[in-house]
């Protein structure tokens, strides 16, 4: 795609732009590795974020506190930094250790088969629905000891509350974030005042009794809850969806994964690399920082593009080629971010990916688009409303 010099280096709310925004990554780190956009400032290449990001100055209290609704996270382990970072990490690191990820995923491929069982003659499947939400989605209620029956609300809810997570949020993108996190939280709360609906032994009940132990506030018990509740779908279920409309595109792909399972981790991988769920995080400096010659004053917004830095011809040779034959040396991806506030849930999210590509993988031998997808995608993340797949 040709840009000129006219146009601006991100139109965040440019619809092609948010369907493709990596030629305008492209220019962008040719041009102006780091950009000063309206007081933010955007750094896109590989070596600068791997380099910058997990400094202990990058905050991510200030980005949290300034969020509005999205406030609710500072609640949270994902609001806060270290040490109390850590210390509110132990709470739940513990429900995904690998032997405990294993079950979970066990999970994934449940719902999956059960999805794929009643696949018809005319092999259409809506795989965003049956296949990445619903599994995801009984996954994380599974973990947290909770029913699964609202996956739908729940994703409208979501979806709702990332609209305000744009650089360029629209008027009534910020009341819609305050109507999803009261939803959320009013469910949970319901769930938890149901005690014949909550598993006594799961997350959810263990957090509430950290609380009972002095171990963490009422409202970070609550928050934590809710929040992993939220999200458990959302960029896991993305990662599903995009990694079978690859394969529904590169049959070759799907063949591979199909036969030769010594090669799915490096599929998977190139998947996260290729297509991530969330495009750039925030953080704010705590001291003033430099980066290429350009000074950043302490308290100033910072984007880090991910996505930029996964597409960064520096690292990745023909980076917009999907290609998983790239050595582990030359597909160190950031989708799940690094340092201290690095996904806490990348190890099952790839889990349940596996687990529900491999049920496809078991069934059948084809995957093709059964229609175009049905994308809502903004600037900040990547979102499907519909993926119709034809499996035989």
């Amino acid at each position: 795609m040709s840009l000129s010099s006219a146009e601006t280096y991100l139109p965040w709310s440019d619809l092609q732009f948010r369907s493709d925004p990596y030629p305008w990554y492209r220019r962008l780190q040719q041009d102006h590795p780091v950009y000063e956009l309206d007081g933010t400032y955007v750094v896109s290449r590989y070596e600068d974020i791997v380099r910058y990001l997990k400094l202990p100055i990058m905050s991510v209290e200030t980005a949290w506190a300034n969020q509005g609704p999205w406030s609710y996270v500072s609640d949270t382990m994902l609001g806060v930094d270290p040490p109390e970072h850590t210390a509110r990490r132990r709470h739940t690191n513990k429900w995904f250790t690998p032997k405990l990820v294993r079950e979970w995923a066990r999970t994934s491929a449940e719902v999956a088969g059960r999805m794929l069982d009643r696949v018809g003659e005319d092999g259409i499947v809506e795989a965003w629905t049956e296949l990445a939400v619903l599994p995801t989605h009984a996954t994380m209620s599974r973990v947290l000891g909770f029913p699964n029956d609202d996956a739908q609300d729940v994703v409208e809810a979501m979806f709702g509350a990332m609209q305000m997570m744009s650089a360029a949020p629209k008027p009534g993108d910020e009341e819609l974030a305050a109507q999803a996190f009261a939803y959320l939280e009013k469910r949970v709360r319901d769930m938890l005042a149901d005690a014949g609906s909550v598993d006594g032994n799961a997350m959810a009940r263990a957090l509430l009794e950290a609380c009972e132990a002095g171990e963490m506030t009422a409202q970070q018990s609550m928050a934590t809850i809710t929040v992993f509740y939220g999200l458990g779908h959302m960029d896991v279920g993305y990662l599903v969806a995009a990694g079978l409309d690859q394969f529904a595109q590169r049959p070759e792909v799907f063949r591979a994964y199909k036969q030769r399972p010594e090669l799915r981790a490096a599929i998977i991988n190139e998947i996260v690399r290729f297509d991530p769920p969330e495009l750039s995080v925030v953080r704010y400096p705590t001291e003033d920082v430099e980066i290429r010659g350009m000074r950043i004053p302490a308290g100033t917004p910072i984007r880090f593009m991910i996505a930029a830095a996964n597409r960064d011809p520096d690292v990745f040779h023909e980076p917009d080629t999907f290609d998983y034959t790239r050595s582990p040396n030359a597909s160190r991806n950031l989708s799940f971010g690094l340092g201290a506030h690095s996904c806490a849930g990348q190890v099952i999210s790839r889990a349940e990916a596996e687990a529900v590509y491999t049920e496809v993988a078991r069934r059948f031998d084809h995957i093709e688009r059964g229609g175009e997808p049905v994308r809502a995608n903004n600037d900040f993340a990547r979102f499907y409303w519909s993926l119709p797949l034809r499996l035989s």
